[in-house]
């Protein structure tokens, strides 16, 4: 079985060499669409062996992604982003999944860095990247467009499906240097989008969470636009998108005087509970709720469920989320609740473990020593 790697660029110089580098030991074509690079990435791109096709740039990478998949000649695709690199460790794992007679498609983990350099603090999503040529394939959205028909379909055609594998992929976007600049732009082709295909829920969402970045007002009115298409399939077993879960963040942290939604902060709340289960920023954010509310034992529950995610490593991958929340501020913030429920045994321990941490050692210090205060108080009182 063969690969093609397809890239979709502009002015990616900084980036280029390092993503066509990390496939050279699995792809059989490179093809690099460039939608007109002022800089060096056609030559860097051409020095390391990729193919060329110039895409003239209509605000529309469902355009773009089509032009380059049309360019692909081999029996799988792999789609990367200029700004990834495919991890060394993943090469055999590619190599394996091609020769699976019954696998349609792929998702691969990708690693979401926060700073440049920091390489292990990231969180984790899946994304739907390797999957089988095929012709009839087109795109549709001009910011992260999806698949006409879906992949889910043509793999139920064939009579084969998509499997979710331990390909790694690590994003160099780096989400702590998002600017103002790049948000502004994203809103726009996203109210491009909105304008060409109203309506369509996922890009509210998006839409509406690159306002709030902004601090443009216009935010809530989208996202309570959102939520009307929510409310009628409150009883359904699952959500109709991964995306909901941004839209359930938002419900449950959005002051009253701004929000412009029907739906309470209890019902997101329930929401969030039934439909996303096991995703860290919906425990995350779970947790806050019943902690704002004096509820420290539903806080505890929770924040168990997270702290679980974080020693387990199984969790939802769907959406992206801030990796600080499966980290020791998880820790921090139960052994906080175990202190208000008066469970101190769980308390110190959570506090103990977080001594040796720079980030949070002052922070634990300080609730050890109430702890130990409030140790000191119930043996007087015996």
């Amino acid at each position: 079985m063969t690969l093609s790697v397809c890239l979709l660029t502009r002015n990616e110089e900084k980036n280029i060499a390092r993503a066509l580098r990390s496939v050279r030991g699995v792809a059989d074509q490179v093809i690099v669409a460039d939608t007109g690079s002022s800089d060096r990435t056609v030559p860097i791109a051409i020095e390391l062996g990729a193919e060329i096709c110039h895409v003239a740039w209509q605000d529309d990478f469902a355009a773009g992604r089509d032009t380059a998949l049309a360019r692909a000649r081999s029996d799988w695709i792999l789609w990367l982003n200029p700004d990834e690199e495919l991890l060394a460790t993943s090469e055999s794992e590619v190599r394996a999944c091609l020769g699976r007679q019954e696998a349609f498609g792929y998702y691969v983990i990708v690693h979401e860095l926060v700073e440049a350099d920091q390489p292990h603090n990231y969180s984790e999503t899946t994304q739907l990247r390797l999957f089988r040529r095929r012709p009839q394939l087109r795109s549709q959205g001009r910011l992260h467009p999806s698949f006409v028909p879906p992949l889910e379909e043509l793999a139920e055609h064939e009579g084969k499906r998509l499997y979710v594998t331990e390909i790694r992929l690590q994003r160099h976007a780096y989400l702590s240097q998002l600017t103002e600049a790049k948000l502004r732009w994203a809103a726009r082709l996203l109210e491009l989008e909105l304008r060409d295909r109203p309506g369509q829920l996922h890009y509210l969402i998006q839409y509406g969470r690159t306002l709030l970045l902004l601090n443009d007002p216009t935010a809530h009115v989208v996202l309570a636009e959102a939520v009307e298409q929510l409310l009628p399939l409150r009883s359904a077993p699952a959500a109709p998108l991964p995306e909901v879960q941004r839209l359930l963040e938002y419900e449950l942290t959005v002051s009253p005087e701004q929000s412009r939604s029907r739906l309470t902060r209890e019902e997101a709340c329930n929401l969030a509970q039934r439909w996303f289960p096991y995703s860290p920023a919906m425990l995350w954010r779970i947790g806050e709720y019943y902690f704002q509310r004096n509820d420290f034992r539903r806080a505890a529950e929770f924040l168990e469920r997270l702290d679980e995610c974080r020693r387990t490593g199984v969790y939802d991958r769907s959406e992206s989320f801030d990796p600080a929340i499966l980290g020791e501020l998880v820790v921090l913030n139960l052994g906080v609740c175990y202190t208000r429920l008066s469970q101190l045994d769980k308390a110190e321990r959570c506090f103990l473990s977080l001594l040796e941490n720079p980030t949070f050692r002052d922070r634990a210090a300080q609730n050890l020593a109430l702890v130990q205060s409030m140790r000191g108080q119930s043996t007087n009182m015996n």
